[in-house]
């Protein structure tokens, strides 16, 4: 028994497989270090007995390196779950890793659950919808400051007025368009319109 136990466990392959997806990561303050996020094509489980499916994924250079799977009832759920598992076993190292830039992190959203039904959804789209523009308006301000940190700084070099009109004319304009545009949005901005079909606000 104990033997047919092990040659099943042995049936999951320890490999990812086939790549799909790979990323590149950094370590804020390290120089060099690099850490290689991949995740492997899913595919069925070959030990389970109701058509499940898994989906490999590693996470290398940090930590323990070794393939790991989730569970899916089909390919899509165990996809997703690996992405959940990725973003989980990144935060777990305590590292301050990232990809682009180290303000955004990894950049691997966050997974809000929908088994709780379209109420609770609903409520956090809301609330990422009013965070975003908060974080856009505090950059507006942000900007504002800055052209009006320039704007003194022309002045102290004795700049004509109209040149430094001139020199920060694109600026301030493309702020007061975002401004606008941001004062304009409705809730449900978020929801991505029928292909053809433009938001009304």
């Amino acid at each position: 028994m104990k033997r047919q136990r092990r040659a099943n466990k042995d049936q999951r392959s320890s490999d990812l497989g086939r790549v799909i997806a790979r990323r590149i990561l950094s370590e804020q303050g390290v120089v060099g270090r690099k850490i290689v996020v991949s995740i492997g094509l899913p595919r069925p489980d070959p030990l389970s007995k109701h058509g499940d499916w898994e989906c490999p994924f590693l996470i290398d250079g940090v930590g323990n390196s070794e393939v790991q799977r989730n569970l899916g009832v089909d390919s899509l759920q165990a996809l997703m779950g690996a992405i959940r598992g990725i973003r989980v076993g990144l935060e777990q190292t305590g590292r301050n890793l990232y990809w682009l830039d180290a303000d955004i992190g990894a950049d691997i959203p966050l997974d809000v659950p929908t088994v709780w039904g379209k109420r609770l959804e609903e409520r956090v789209r809301l609330a990422i919808e009013r965070e975003t523009v908060r974080v856009w308006r505090a950059r507006i301000k942000t900007g504002k400051a800055k052209i009006r940190a320039e704007e003194a700084e022309l002045r102290r070099q004795r700049t004509e007025p109209s040149k430094i009109a001139t020199a920060l004319a694109e600026e301030k304009k493309y702020l007061q368009r975002w401004g606008a545009e941001i004062a304009n949005l409705k809730p449900g901005w978020s929801i991505p319109s029928p292909p053809g079909e433009r938001r009304k606000r």
